[in-house]
């Protein structure tokens, strides 16, 4: 780990939207979508705080049929101990079940996005 990356993974902690998606990822993988209604932000600013996460080693993506799904991915040990640490501070100071409170544990615009194509799919079939 050289100082650069170490920097880079600390300044995008430094911000507490970026904080609090990672405490909504570490619950459960969630779509960008998903995000901008739980924090309340518009989608562009919601993919650029996903972003910088992603270019520090924190999050990783995977493209589906119709969303982008991010989940904490942390690219190496020293990641992993700093969000582990962090996200038990955030239990420590119950800010962590007021974040997660905001979510489910299943993602229920997923599954009717997901329902709403399929009886598309079959009108048209």
């Amino acid at each position: 780990m050289d100082l650069i990356r170490l920097t880079k993974v600390l300044k995008a902690l430094s911000d507490p939207t970026r904080v609090e998606i990672v405490a909504l990822l570490s619950f459960r993988p969630h779509c960008v979508c998903e995000l901008v209604n739980i924090i309340g932000f518009s989608q562009p600013t919601i993919s650029r705080h996903l972003q910088v996460l992603t270019d520090a080693g924190i999050t990783s993506f995977e493209r589906s049929k119709f969303f982008i799904i991010y989940k904490l991915s942390p690219k190496d040990e020293f990641t992993y101990k700093i969000l582990d640490t962090l996200l038990e501070e955030l239990k420590k100071q119950g800010l962590y079940d007021e974040i997660i409170s905001k979510t489910t544990p299943n993602s229920r615009f997923l599954f009717q996005s997901l329902k709403t194509y399929t009886l598309k799919e079959e009108e048209n079939a």
